[in-house]
């Protein structure tokens, strides 16, 4: 089975926020900048209670408090302006080039016009994860193949047949229809 199709800058972009919701290391830093900062306010709220200065432990309690319920935003947008850079710097050659996949049973086959080509055995795939807008077809060896939904022929046919060979070679196919960068 073969298709043909163009990545842009948003299809790497849905890949690596995708990928960066799913790393442990960056959960937790981003957890960890949530709740620090708080924390810290929060210890000098104490400190200025605890020395008398009501007015400067309110106005620390209130930038606790607005960092943790602001911080996030900041943090989802940082994030995706980070990204860009990286894609901009790091893909630009890779975008709006006529990409041609070749499904096989024991091979994925990926050509672009660049004269660019890579072959892999579908033994080396570690995962399979599909989101609403794309498929993520994540190898062992720390490749990613992408595949916009949107972009690519017989869209229900690679589905079924990325489902079918996800089950015999006994690997997880995700289904994340619903995920959204948070």
């Amino acid at each position: 089975m073969t298709t043909n199709y163009q990545l842009d800058e948003n299809d790497f972009l849905q890949y690596q926020l995708y990928t960066a919701s799913k790393s442990e290391r960056i959960k937790k830093k981003r957890l960890k900048s949530k709740i620090i900062i708080p924390i810290i306010y929060g210890l000098i709220v104490a400190f200025d209670l605890y020395k008398g200065n009501t007015n400067s432990a309110i106005v620390f309690l209130a930038m606790g408090i607005l960092w943790f319920f602001l911080y996030p935003f900041w943090d989802k947008r940082h994030y995706i302006k980070h990204y860009k850079g990286f894609i901009k710097e790091n893909y630009q050659n890779r975008f709006n080039k006529v990409v041609v996949i070749e499904f096989a049973d024991d091979f994925i086959s990926s050509n672009d016009i660049s004269g660019s080509e890579m072959k892999i055995a579908t033994s080396e795939i570690e995962e399979i994860n599909e989101i609403s807008s794309s498929i993520f077809i994540k190898f062992n060896i720390g490749n990613s193949l992408i595949l916009p939904k949107n972009k690519i022929q017989n869209n229900d046919d690679i589905i079924l047949f990325l489902r079918q060979l996800a089950n015999s070679l006994n690997i997880k196919y995700n289904i994340e229809n619903d995920w959204k960068w948070k």
